[in-house]
């Protein structure tokens, strides 16, 4: 039904980038800007968090620039065909590291948590049917599944993080010290990976109902991930520490169980706790594998109807891939040393040269 629709309001691309950013690093960072950083973590995460959510105005001001095409036509216009495409594979192969970290990261953590008896392999393949079978109905779908999914993660996490915000002792943050710029930088590079969702601004324009408004809407919803994030990271401090908060595994998760739902027939809390990060996985490998296969199709400048056997290649390659990583550290340690590169070079630098050729009138194709 959805399938040939391929146009969604704002109100749920804002829902896609939410879900899409708050993904598995979420769980991690906490533990990480306290390594870098110490007491100063919550002050590093949220002034990384304000610089990320300045810097992805530049990819939206391209997206305004040149409304009616994706990433293919951008690169193809400002470089022409051999460099464009050469820009194009390497973006590829960006969706294609995200996606299978993202995967097997998420499977390690379901696997220990909830289902250590499950081989990782078949917890993959089940998220990622459900990941594909969303990706298959096309960009309506994804946006009205974002937009209902929002409000059933949003509501019962603000509800818990209140709750740990009420029990927690401050004394633990204590002295405020102000963070030097070397932390920042590193709390930059490691904020980035929280914003990966953003690389899918390359091709959504064409399927926005009103891509002049675009920017607003973008910015309100970085802004919203990035407090969400310092605020997990101050809490996460308040509850542990700097020293124990820093040797953590996944602060964020085990910060919240840490909440007693007294008087609930729950018997596994740890299934509603990951059950926000089950959703933000699913829609963000769903936006992989679906822009994936739609950037493999005008690559190869072939018709649209061929997506869906792109789709099949992309679902395999994720897949595939994600088992390169021997283990949960390996598939983490991969994460922050190469993705903050990636992230540099196409959530930054390649949209200010967009930017700046696309005032110039860039190449024609050759």
């Amino acid at each position: 039904m959805f399938a040939e629709n391929r146009k969604i309001s704002l109100r749920q691309l804002q829902a896609l980038l939410l879900l899409d950013c708050f993904g598995t690093a979420v769980l991690f960072l906490p533990a990480e800007f306290a390594q870098r950083s110490g007491r100063v973590c919550w002050l590093v995460a949220l002034v990384s968090g304000g610089v990320l959510v300045l810097l992805s105005l530049i990819l939206t001001a391209v997206g305004e620039r040149m409304p009616e095409g994706t990433v293919v036509d951008w690169c193809r216009q400002c470089f022409g065909n051999f460099f464009g495409n050469l820009i194009l594979i390497g973006l590829a192969g960006k969706l294609l590291l995200d996606g299978m970290l993202e995967l097997r990261i998420f499977s390690e953590i379901i696997c220990s948590a909830m289902l250590p008896s499950t081989p990782v392999s078949v917890i993959s393949l089940v998220v990622l049917a459900v990941a594909g079978s969303l990706a298959a109905q096309g960009t309506e779908c994804r946006g009205r599944t974002a937009e209902i999914l929002f409000f059933v993660v949003a509501v019962p996490l603000a509800v818990i993080l209140i709750a740990v915000a009420v029990s927690s002792k401050y004394h633990r943050i204590f002295p405020l010290e102000m963070p030097s710029v070397s932390e920042i930088g590193g709390g930059i590079a490691a904020m980035g990976v929280v914003f990966q969702g953003l690389t899918f601004l390359y091709f959504i324009y064409p399927d926005l109902k009103k891509p002049v408004c675009t920017r607003s809407a973008v910015l309100k919803s970085s802004a919203l991930t990035a407090l969400v994030v310092a605020i997990m990271v101050f809490l996460s401090l308040a509850v542990y520490g700097e020293g124990v908060l820093s040797e953590k595994l996944l602060p964020s998760l085990q910060m919240m169980e840490r909440i007693s739902f007294t008087g609930v027939f729950l018997t596994r809390q740890d299934v509603l706790l990951l059950w926000f990060w089950m959703a933000s996985a699913v829609v963000f490998l769903s936006g992989t594998v679906f822009f994936g296969s739609l950037l493999g199709v005008q690559l190869c400048r072939q018709q649209e109807t061929k997506r869906k056997k792109w789709l099949w290649v992309w679902l395999a390659a994720v897949f595939a891939a994600s088992f390169l990583p021997g283990n949960l550290s390996g598939a983490y340690a991969l994460r922050m040393q190469v993705a903050p590169w990636f992230h540099l070079l196409y959530l930054v630098i390649l949209p200010l040269v967009l930017l700046l050729l696309a005032g110039k009138g860039g190449k024609a194709d050759v």
